[in-house]
């Protein structure tokens, strides 16, 4: 049952992380093309399904870690960042992973009530949950080596770099 607890952990992570990769992906090219008066109401749907199969995911990969017999976790260890004595700043950031991806979710989905303005910000801080699960990953995964993972997140910042240079509107200077 040992090794059918590593690799389940590990899928759920991993699947989570890419679903959530490609929902950033798109939900940014989604923003682009909004920009560009296209319509984006596919690529928004696609974006929001993503992001709610990760949160599933992600959280099938907490109560998977629940149940491990190699590292016995308990509630407060998966919940409770810092309260562990395995990794504990990694799995913090997994921890507050968690939280942000809760709470990007639920705020786009109460979007109409809470208002627009302040969704776009909350929803601004989507960087810093990514840059957590990154994190995360590279520091207490197995899976991947630090050259992959940097591989798949570099060609995407390029990319999404050169996205919202070319949507960013152009400043005239007068004189």
């Amino acid at each position: 049952m040992e090794m059918f607890e590593w690799y389940i952990i590990r899928a759920t992570g991993t699947v989570a992380y890419l679903l959530l990769y490609l929902s950033v992906l798109i939900g940014l090219y989604s923003q682009v093309q909004k920009k560009r008066k296209r319509n984006v109401t596919i690529p928004l749907v696609l974006h929001e399904s993503l992001a709610n199969l990760a949160l599933f995911l992600t959280l099938g990969h907490v109560g998977f870690l629940l149940i491990d017999t190699n590292i016995s976790f308990n509630w407060v260890e998966v919940l409770i960042p810092f309260n562990t004595d395995y990794k504990p700043l990694p799995m913090a950031l997994g921890i507050f992973s968690l939280y942000f991806l809760i709470m990007t979710i639920v705020t786009s989905k109460v979007r109409k009530k809470i208002g627009y303005q302040k969704w776009r910000k909350l929803h601004a801080l989507n960087p810093i949950l990514y840059l957590f699960v990154t994190i995360h990953g590279l520091f207490i995964g197995t899976d991947f080596q630090a050259v992959v993972i940097a591989a798949v997140n570099i060609i995407p910042a390029i990319l999404i770099a050169f996205m919202v240079q070319k949507s960013k509107p152009k400043l005239e200077v007068s004189p």
